[in-house]
């Protein structure tokens, strides 16, 4: 916590048995939480990203970040896309 992220920069890392992946950060900002909950049971990632599954939370520093990113019918439709 505490620590500032740009966006598009590597702002974490998910570990697991084959493989380590970089979390980039969506938007520029200062990290205000971290949910440690998911060094216990990172499951949640997966079972509920929407809510109970967040890695950390961002003060924004430029909200008009906000406006590059996908919104989820977009983004729902690009997955569907991928299958």
């Amino acid at each position: 916590m505490g620590s500032s992220v740009s966006k598009g920069a590597q702002a974490a890392v998910v570990e697991s048995v084959k493989a380590a992946s970089e979390v980039y950060a969506p938007a520029s900002g200062e990290v205000i939480a971290v949910n440690t909950d998911l060094v216990e049971e990172p499951g949640r990632v997966n079972a509920d990203a929407l809510g109970e599954g967040w890695f950390f939370k961002i003060r924004l520093s430029d909200p008009g970040e906000l406006d590059a990113l996908m919104a989820q019918d977009a983004y729902d439709a690009y997955v569907e896309g991928l299958h």
